[in-house]
């Protein structure tokens, strides 16, 4: 008996002790598989469940007008956020929230649903304004919330101008994302380097701490050749001629005539850039670069400039005008006032469409069309703005018996009204291409190229400046200054054929034998009156007598010119 007990007893001793040593083997093991092979795995989740890191966007870059004015800027402001430890309390604490300021239905909803599904960090509004901070405020420190609002420091882009240069600045998101303008253009110089911060959240689901992981880096300041009161004043004469023609919208770009720098360029409808993000897309459309029309007479500069380059007609040889109507093939090329004939300069003074046509066959399509492209027709200027067209311009080998003729007063070649500005330009710079500049300090890629001779730029100034005080132009003259300018009025094309809609225009530079200043204006789709003399011409006009005032280029003005800004 004694030793079958102690034979049991040594069988139930080994037996427990074999379930004991295969417990402890499993439970080293798990703790091996868990602590050595599974460490990075298991680590990982413990930073998901008490960790979080969150992107923080650096200062974006300052923009600045010429005279250091400041565009765009971005301020220190505070993003409010939940710390969610219970679902119940935030839910009430939000709904207060709700009820100091506006939120969307949508993002309402997601908020709530974010609660409910028992997230920790939740943004609620970011980038608050000075005035929303201080609504909120309040109801953070309120013990009853018991720290579920809290706040985050965060920049926020703003245009103290409003809606100065909308086309020219752009616009961001709230994420500091580039929306247009110069903000998309120069974006990798504006953003600077993002930051990151670590949200730490004790075992409680609280939120504890921040920490640093990369501080943010400033981005670099821009500096535009634009001043910002010659722009105020320019974007004001645009919309009250496009409020008064009922007109589909327009451009304006005002150049300085010796480098090229753009000092106000204008499109109408504008924006405010700190809405940039509910702005509808045709409003974003900044038609200084990316308005496509057929540019009409105004081109009759480019034709002129080739002409008198290749000694094509006499200067007092009279061309045949056909009394107002001539057919070519089976088109028909009309005068608005009938001439018999006319000499080669005042073809371009009274805008004879006749006698353009007969100095283009003369001329021949591929002269004229070298001289097009000399000008800088059919590619983009290369400005610093998004979305620049290159206009279009067919190889004459994709010519029709007609487009010779019709190219030589405007049509059959798209432009956009800043190529048009640096046409006008070339002649306001003694005959060389400039290219445009936008960016204080840009460095063009070639420098200037010349187009035509000085002898022949300086007669097409005169038979410009004839345009302006007996000639088509009347209506963009000022009394004691010399003006040199021309009229273009188009037939819109839509659907592939020209409509009865027009595009009116205005080209031209100041002083006459001085320039200093190079305009351009084009209004699109006025009601009523549409030719470029009598809608085009009037705001080149105002836009003038202000700019000769500011940049006092003429200040000894007759009292009884006296101009007011």
């Amino acid at each position: 008996m004694t030793m079958n007990s102690n034979r049991q007893g040594k069988k139930r001793f080994f037996v427990l002790s074999l379930f004991f040593f295969i417990w402890i083997f499993l439970i080293s093991f798990k703790l091996f598989n868990m602590q050595v092979l599974d460490y990075t795995t298991f680590m990982a989740k413990v930073r998901a469940q008490t960790n979080r890191v969150e992107e923080l966007h650096p200062k974006r870059g300052t923009i600045t007008d010429r005279q250091g004015e400041i565009l765009a800027i971005s301020l220190l402001s505070k993003s409010a956020f939940i710390s969610n430890k219970d679902n119940a309390l935030s839910l009430a604490v939000f709904k207060k929230f709700c009820g100091l300021l506006a939120l969307g239905n949508s993002q309402k909803i997601n908020i709530i649903k974010r609660i409910r599904r028992g997230e920790k960090f939740i943004w609620i509004k970011r980038k608050l304004t000075d005035g929303e901070y201080l609504k909120i405020r309040p109801l953070a420190l309120d013990k009853e919330s018991a720290g579920t609002i809290d706040f985050i420091d965060e920049y926020r882009r703003v245009y103290p101008q409003k809606k100065i240069a909308s086309h020219i600045l752009g616009g961001v998101g709230v994420d500091e994302q580039a929306l247009g303008g110069i903000e998309t253009s120069l974006d990798s110089e504006i953003q600077g380097r993002g930051g990151k911060l670590k949200v730490l959240i004790d075992a409680r689901k609280k939120i504890f701490q921040f920490k640093y992981l990369e501080q943010p880096v400033a981005g670099k300041d821009i500096h535009l050749s634009i001043d910002a009161a010659l722009q105020f004043f320019v974007e004001r004469e645009l919309a009250a001629a496009v409020k008064k023609f009922q007109a589909a919208g327009g451009a304006v770009i005002v150049m300085s005539s010796r480098n090229g720098q753009v000092l106000a360029l204008a499109s109408n409808p504008d924006y405010c850039p700190e809405n940039i993000w509910n702005t509808p897309l045709p409003v974003l459309k900044n038609r200084a670069i990316s308005f496509l029309y057929d540019p009409g007479s105004t081109f009759k500069i480019v034709l002129a400039a080739s002409a008198l380059e290749n000694r094509v007609c006499g200067r007092q040889e009279m061309l045949d005008c056909h009394n107002g109507v001539y057919t070519i093939h089976d088109r028909q090329i009309t005068d608005i006032h009938p001439y018999a004939r006319l000499s080669f300069d005042d073809i371009i003074i009274h805008s004879s469409n006749i006698g353009a046509a007969q100095i283009g066959r003369r001329l021949g399509g591929e002269k004229y069309f070298q001289t097009i492209q000399k000008f800088g027709f059919g590619r983009r200027t290369g400005i610093m703005l998004p979305a620049e067209e290159n206009g279009i311009l067919n190889p004459p080998q994709k010519w029709s018996g007609v487009s010779l003729a019709f190219l030589s007063f405007g049509y059959e070649i798209a432009v956009t009204p800043l190529q048009m500005a640096t046409a006008f330009n070339v002649l306001a710079s003694g005959g060389v291409f400039v290219r445009p500049e936008i960016i204080m300090g840009d460095t063009p890629d070639a420098g200037p190229v010349r187009v035509l001779s000085a002898a022949n730029q300086k007669r097409l100034t005169e038979i410009l400046t004839a345009a302006v005080s007996r000639g088509t132009g009347k209506q963009a003259g000022i009394n004691g200054l010399e003006i040199a300018g021309k009229t273009g009025t188009a037939h819109k094309v839509k659907t592939g054929k020209y409509a009865g809609s027009y595009v009116s225009s205005f080209g031209g530079f100041f002083p006459a034998h001085d320039p200093q200043v190079t305009v351009f204006v084009v209004i699109d789709e006025p009601l009523g009156l549409h030719f470029g003399g009598d809608v085009a011409a009037p705001v080149f006009k105002a836009i003038a007598e202000k700019i000769m005032l500011y940049l006092k280029l003429f200040p000894d003005l007759p009292a009884q010119n006296e101009i007011r800004l």
